[in-house]
């Protein structure tokens, strides 16, 4: 027996379908710790029992936001 069925769409994909995804940005680590350290910060400054059963202070905190600032600094070159 003939099969009479003829696909309507190419099985096959088009360019269009391949261009319409987005294309992966660069990595960029420094910016990826400071905005980890940020939201830690937020967290553990909003729960106090958090911090008290990580042994985190508030200087902790402190100390690493100040880290987050200079990862956030453009690099000077010497």
């Amino acid at each position: 027996m003939e099969s009479t069925y003829t696909a309507s769409k190419p099985m096959h994909h088009s360019a269009a379908t391949t261009s319409a995804r987005p294309t992966r940005r660069k990595a960029n680590g420094s910016a990826t710790a400071a905005l980890l350290i940020q939201m830690a910060t937020e967290i553990l400054t909003a729960s106090p029992t958090m911090r008290h059963r990580m042994n985190i202070t508030l200087t902790d905190l402190s100390a690493a936001d100040k880290i987050r600032k200079q990862l956030l600094k453009p690099a000077t070159t010497l």
